[in-house]
């Protein structure tokens, strides 16, 4: 016999989310504090602001396992003077997914989340202060998550009439909008527990808006950091309107090699197409005049090492800096990809294209997109490695040249050349061919001077490579040897060569290493390991030379008399310290 079973009808109104556990798990976002900074910066933007300023409040606390205090931020402010907000859009203003241009594929904002994660993400508090006029009172609303935890705020209270917080009166305009973060419990401790200084969260909401928002301020939207003006960082080195060209300095500006645009289907209308613009530029020729460039000081201050990457820009908006795999080369040629500006651009319409996320940070071609970049790139950037190692090589041959870097190694044999064997191999070389492989070695040498100082300081060379037994001449060919030995009787002529990884990764290195000034020791320590290797080299060419058959060496005599001429030079070398 069946037995009904009476079911129990819940008629509770049940919320769609636990706001309070909700709000507290959003925190996790995958905001940075940069970031976050960056949303209020964006809605800024879109309220038609011409001047947005920020600013940090700082106190000294113990933090976390810190013993001693830290100054750290205790609360961030950024107002501007854009359009403000009316009553009902500032009431709902800190309501998640709640945008007055929600999925608007125009500009910046998409999502109605942005601001309010990213706020929420680094502090407990936000408050926001809006009016659209000055004949308005500024109007204040907040949330705050200890008050929504405890069970105190079910509700974003009702703008009411207030007055800006001291210390940011002057930070939004005669109208506008000011964000007031407090409670700003991520801010203050590390991710290792202690505190957060105050100065590491200035610099690198600095950095990161100089980069992220090039565009705007190129253009003169005017952001301020501490009362302070922020200028643009181009990775691709064309603006002029960074910190280097204010007050007289004017760096110079890179060079644009690559300007196209792909034409793309929109996901949403694929009838209509969207433009994806790439921009490849090269350095100037100051920025990389040798390999080590990438990491001095110089660099350093132009942030430089930043560029190994590709920059994607959403709507002018930095979203994503870094290495795309399958569009740039393999990670061998990183280090000079920072001498190569990598910018692609593309409107909000392309966002599934680029698999964008709400919280505006990285960006992912996807497989038909990718292709066509790498069509436009992959191939481009591996010239312009070529070029940047070519200036490399060229510079490099010129200082070693100037500065005589093989001058000792050249003088060293010339002195023990006395007492040595005498050179079988090249001395029946017609006199024709020997000033022939002279002259191509002096041109070579002087290949980059000015035309004015070239035919006299050719001569020059000439005459010393005549009267030299001798020579090392930097040159840089595709092939596999290291370095290639001209025997003419009485001279020989060592070609280097600066593609060879051996001089790329170990003896450029060691050449970089010598000019350090600040640290003597290391550049001693440099100079006689590349000393040594030049040593080796001509004691090399000394025992080839032995031989007046080059196509019939004996490998054990070869080396044989190798060791026996390194040592002659060597000790000749040490007798004179």
């Amino acid at each position: 016999m069946a037995t009904a079973v009476q079911q129990k009808v819940s008629t509770n109104q049940v919320p769609l989310i636990a706001a309070d556990k909700a709000l507290i798990s959003l925190r996790s976002s995958g905001h940075d504090y940069c970031s976050a900074v960056g949303e209020v910066i964006d809605n800024s933007l879109q309220a038609n602001a011409n001047t947005i300023r920020a600013r940090v409040f700082t106190a000294k606390k113990t933090i976390g396992k810190n013993k001693r205090a830290t100054e750290v931020v205790e609360r961030l402010a950024v107002g501007d003077d854009g359009d403000g907000m009316d009553v009902e859009v500032l009431h709902n203003s800190l309501k998640l997914g709640y945008s007055t241009r929600y999925n608007d594929r125009t500009g910046m904002g998409r999502f109605g989340v942005g601001a309010k994660m990213g706020g929420i993400s680094q502090a407990k508090r936000i408050e926001i202060y809006s009016r659209q006029s000055t004949d308005d009172p500024w109007l204040r609303t907040y949330i705050d998550l200890d008050e929504i935890e405890a069970k105190k705020m079910e509700h974003i209270p009702a703008p009411e009439p207030a007055e800006l917080p001291n210390g940011c009166e002057d930070l939004p305009g005669p109208k506008g909008t000011l964000v007031v973060w407090s409670k700003t419990d991520r801010l203050e401790e590390n991710e290792s527990g202690g505190g957060r200084r105050a100065d590491t969260v200035r610099t690198d909401i600095v950095r990161y808006i100089a980069r992220t928002f090039r565009k705007f301020l190129d253009k003169g939207i005017g952001i301020q950091f501490d009362g302070k003006p922020v200028f643009s960082h181009d990775p691709l080195f064309l603006m002029t309107s960074t910190q280097f060209h204010q007050d007289g300095v004017q760096d110079p500006v890179a060079e644009i090699k690559v300007s196209e645009a792909i034409d793309f289907p929109i996901p949403s209308d694929p009838a209509r197409k969207s433009t994806v613009q790439i921009t490849l530029t090269l350095l100037p020729k100051d920025f990389r005049r040798d390999r080590g460039a990438g990491g001095n000081e110089f660099a350093r201050d132009r942030r430089i090492s930043e560029n190994e990457g590709i920059s994607i820009l959403r709507a002018d908006r930095e979203i994503f800096n870094g290495f795309i795999s399958g569009v740039q080369p393999s990670l061998d040629g990183r280090p000079i990809d920072r001498f190569i500006g990598k910018e692609i651009r593309f409107e909000p319409e392309l966002d599934e294209c680029f698999h964008v996320r709400n919280v505006k940070k990285g960006a992912e071609p996807i497989e038909g997109l990718r292709d066509k970049l790498r069509e436009r790139l992959f191939n481009s950037i591996k010239t312009l490695r070529d070029e940047v190692r070519r200036h490399f090589d060229e510079v490099e041959k010129q200082v070693q040249l100037e500065q005589g870097v093989h001058a000792e190694a050249e003088k060293i044999a010339a002195e023990t050349q006395r007492t040595a064997r005498k050179p079988k191999a090249g001395k029946d070389t017609p006199q024709a061919v020997v000033e022939q492989k002279i002259e191509e070695a002096a041109e070579s040498l002087v290949k980059e001077l000015p035309e004015e100082q070239k035919a006299n300081k050719k001569e020059q060379v000439k005459a010393r490579i005549k009267t030299q037994p001798y020579t090392v001449v930097p040159e840089s060919w595709p092939g596999k040897e290291m370095f290639v030995v001209e025997h003419l009787g009485s001279t020989m002529i060592v070609k280097l060569n600066m593609q060879h990884p051996f001089y790329t990764e170990v003896y450029a290195k060691l050449l970089s290493a010598e000019k350090r000034e600040d640290d003597g020791d290391l550049g001693r320590l440099a100079k006689t390991t590349r000393l040594g290797i030049d040593l080796l080299i001509a004691g090399y060419a000394r025992g080839e030379g032995g031989f007046e058959d080059l196509t019939a060496i004996d490998a054990d005599e070869l080396r044989t008399n190798w060791g026996l001429e390194v040592r002659s030079l060597i000790q000749h070398w040490r007798k004179n310290q």
